[in-house]
């Protein structure tokens, strides 16, 4: 761990590579630099370079400094890789609003530092989960003014942990290319259903009914992204799933997060903790067919039970066409599950097990 104030330019000499990574990009920062590169994290495809001016990203971080009302003086903890957007502007919030910066290493399971009150961070799903399944780790957050998670979607189990949490934690709803995060929804307290702007943001639906943003961080210009949504009446707009994840079986179009939801609550009622997805497998007759994926070793047997759970909710053509089990699945340096790599790499062993059987 180190304990640094960004915004002095006065720095002790990092012990680790993080560390170091943190402490170039502050100094990059405060003698002036207009541009820095970034790469999408590539959770959804090949990861995209992407150069962002520091105008766009003092925007960004003053439009969360005041929707959280930060201080100068709060402590902000980072434990996001700095070469992705969502960890950097936690450093960035801290060079803009002059706050005490707390560095721990990234991981699925970071080490969080018990003794300094933390009044803003920013996670991602893994880390969330398991800060909120150890009471132990929760003093430091008490005075927080935001806990942000992004990156993607959180799990029932999430919510509901979330749901018993005094301080204040939001779901944000973000991209490189804006910068991070232009909306959020409150997961604690009160929960909300829908994913609200930040000031000055303006969001619409183009003609594949996938949100498109604009605001200062995307210098006025409209970014569409790949997101299927849907917006109410006062602008709240709900993420329903990825285009380029819709599963097309047979002519119908499957949301593999419209049932994942439902899965992700019968394995919390059943008491299972394990990482799953739904994605698209080829299929001779249907063209692709919709499979439940589930990290775990010994594979589980939930074959009927889950079945008779998901036709109280769904209807039967959407019920995954079968489950697969596998060790361990592939997360990206960002914390991000990556299913595309790990479907790829399932096939490809796949392929190679029925060759070896030929």
């Amino acid at each position: 761990m180190l304990v640094i104030s960004p915004k002095s330019n006065v720095f002790p000499n990092p012990s680790t590579s993080f560390e170091a990574e943190v402490i170039e990009f502050c100094q990059l920062w405060n003698a002036g630099n207009e541009w820095f590169n970034f790469h999408t994290s590539g959770s959804t495809g090949e990861p995209k370079a992407i150069r962002i001016h520091r105008d766009q990203m003092i925007h960004s971080a003053q439009l969360t400094g005041n929707w959280l009302g930060l201080e100068a003086g709060d402590r902000a903890l980072l434990c996001l890789p700095v070469k992705f957007i969502g960890g950097v502007m936690v450093v960035v919030r801290a060079l803009v609003w002059d706050l005490q910066l707390i560095i721990i290493e990234p991981s699925n399971q970071p080490e969080i530092p018990l003794d300094f009150p933390i009044q803003m961070t920013s996670m991602v799903p893994p880390q969330l989960q398991y800060i909120l399944q150890h009471d132990s780790l929760l003093a430091p957050f008490k005075e927080s003014k935001g806990v942000l998670v992004g990156g993607a979607a959180i799990s029932v189990e999430i919510e509901n942990l979330a749901l018993k949490q005094a301080f204040p934690i939001f779901l944000t709803y973000g991209m490189t290319e804006t910068v991070s995060h232009i909306a959020y929804r409150r997961i604690s307290l009160i929960a909300d259903e829908y994913l609200h702007p930040l000031p000055g943001v303006e969001i619409n639906l183009n003609e594949e009914e996938c949100i498109c943003i604009r605001s200062q961080v995307t210098n006025n210009l409209w970014i569409e992204t790949n997101d299927l949504a849907e917006i109410n009446e006062v602008q709240g707009f709900r993420i329903l799933g990825r285009k380029d994840f819709v599963i097309n079986s047979g002519g119908m179009k499957i949301i593999p997060s419209q049932i994942e939801k439902y899965i992700q609550a019968f394995l919390l009622t059943s008491g299972i903790s394990v990482h799953s997805f739904v994605a698209a497998l080829p299929d001779e007759f249907y063209g692709q067919k919709a499979v439940l994926f589930i990290e775990s070793s010994p594979p589980l047997d939930l074959g009927d039970p889950l079945k008779a759970y998901l036709l109280q909710h769904l209807p039967s053509k959407l019920i995954p066409k079968s489950i697969i089990c596998l060790p361990k699945f592939i997360f990206n340096s960002n914390g991000k599950l990556d299913s595309l790599k790990t479907v790829a790499l399932y096939l490809q062993s796949s392929s190679k097990e029925s060759h070896a059987h030929d």
